[in-house]
């Protein structure tokens, strides 16, 4: 099974995501993020495309407050990759018509 790539410098967008799973208590996230699995099905594709909306939309906020998460208060550059690693990842395994759906209704 082909899981998401946080290889290499893109380590801190799993950090990244691993925190606002849990801020959202979002067990499933957290399951194909931290575990050796990938996204299972539609419903799976689609979750996990709503989520990075979700972080989008949080971490605009937490920027707007001032929090700093993950020792910085701009994730601006650690967003768009990781929206460029779960687009990706979805678009390659199948589930781009997922993906497009979520982020036009975004």
């Amino acid at each position: 099974m082909i899981m998401l790539d946080f290889s290499g410098n893109d380590e801190k967008v799993k950090l990244l995501a691993l925190y606002y799973a849990e801020e959202f208590n979002n067990r499933m996230i957290l399951e194909i993020i931290s575990q050796p699995r990938g996204v299972l099905n539609k419903e799976e594709a689609i979750t996990l495309s709503q989520f990075f909306w979700e972080v989008l939309d949080a971490t605009a906020r937490d920027r707007e407050d001032g929090k700093i998460v993950l020792g910085e208060a701009n994730l601006q550059y650690w967003v768009e990759r990781m929206m460029n690693i779960i687009g990706g990842y979805l678009k390659n395994n199948g589930y781009q018509e997922e993906w497009e759906k979520v982020c036009d209704e975004a």
